[in-house]
């Protein structure tokens, strides 16, 4: 190879590493050759100079070449030490940058509607329904429904607490017509429902004054005046009752709401023959009010009559299926048969 060629194989700082060790071995040999013709010809004592020297050289050239070496190959990672906890704190005088947080409904373009809740006519429809079906309980919490979020919710009253009523929910119904009355306080119709409704609970305080607060508005309202003597009659002021309920009768003499009050009271009284007349003359003005069908089987059946009690119990239970008192009572009878 020509002199100052540099070998494909060989990089440039490869090759003048060559270069430099093949010139140190060059020296190397001269000065051990020149040590060894001293060594020859000169007295010992003069020998140990250039022996040194050639010695120090030596160890000069193969410390070099170890240097040389150890520059061209990395310095392997240190093997890892046990593991250092970093300790980071964090920066409060900064500004945090602020973030807002939407909710994406995927498939709705922003500022849809996603109220896929029936409209109001739709839970009107519904509750109908229910009514006609019996489902008292089903129609109270579709117009409940409506109560809550219509514009005119005073529409629907006072049918949505009288369907609680009617599904045994007091506590429901008191909640839903007071909620009426906040919406319309003079309203009559919604004063006298609220009224029955307080009664059934029982809380006759609170009843009489629905009841005396119709009055105000409608003096004439023979309901609100019934339901005043029923009253009288459950807290057992029988005098009281009678002469109420008599009072209507004078004014309506087809009341059947003073008929059942009179009737009951004489029934109170033990006087049966006179509950039985005013109990009969109920049914021949409305022979759908169980009530008086009841009251007439409670009568025969205290008077040894059992087969026009059970005729009694039967038809009361047609009207109203739900009156385990009466079926209970009926069972009876039929078991005695």
């Amino acid at each position: 190879m020509e002199a100052g060629k540099i070998p494909p194989h060989l990089s440039a700082e490869e090759h003048a590493l060559r270069l430099s060790e093949e010139q140190l071995l060059q020296e190397g040999r001269q000065w051990l050759s020149r040590a060894a013709n001293l060594y020859t010809q000169t007295p010992k004592i003069k020998i140990w100079v250039p022996v040194l020297s050639s010695i120090l050289l030596t160890g000069y050239y193969l410390y070099n070449m170890h240097a040389a070496a150890s520059a061209q190959k990395p310095s392997p990672l240190p093997a890892p030490s046990a593991p250092v906890a970093v300790e980071v704190s964090e920066d409060t005088s900064a500004p945090k940058p602020s973030m807002s947080v939407s909710t994406v409904v995927v498939g709705i373009p922003p500022g849809a509607s996603t109220d896929t809740e029936d409209s109001d006519a739709e839970l009107l429809k519904r509750a109908q329904q229910a009514h006609s079906d019996q489902q008292y309980a089903s129609e109270g919490s579709l117009l409940q429904k409506v109560l809550m979020r219509s514009k005119s919710p005073q529409n629907v009253c006072p049918a949505v607490g009288k369907a609680y009523e009617r599904a045994g929910e007091i506590n429901l119904s008191i909640q839903a017509f007071e909620q009426c009355i906040a919406l319309a306080p003079g309203d009559v119709d919604t004063l006298l429902a609220f009224g029955h409704a307080l009664q059934a609970k029982p809380d006759f305080k609170r009843a009489a004054a629905q009841y005396r607060a119709c009055l105000q508005k409608d003096p004439g309202n023979l309901d609100a005046q019934s339901g005043l003597a029923l009253i009288e009659l459950r807290q057992n002021h029988l005098a009281k009752a009678d002469q109420a309920a008599r009072s209507i009768l004078q004014k309506a003499p087809e009341n059947t709401d003073a008929l059942l009050i009179t009737g009951l009271t004489a029934w109170r009284q033990g006087k049966l023959s006179d509950a039985q007349k005013t109990f009969l003359r109920g049914t021949e003005l409305d022979d759908r009010r169980e009530d008086f069908h009841a009251f007439l089987g409670r009568i025969a059946e205290a008077q040894g009559r059992t087969q026009d009690a059970l005729q009694q119990y039967e038809r009361a239970l047609a009207l109203d299926p739900n009156d385990s008192d009466i079926a209970d009572r009926r069972n009876r009878l039929r078991d005695v048969k």
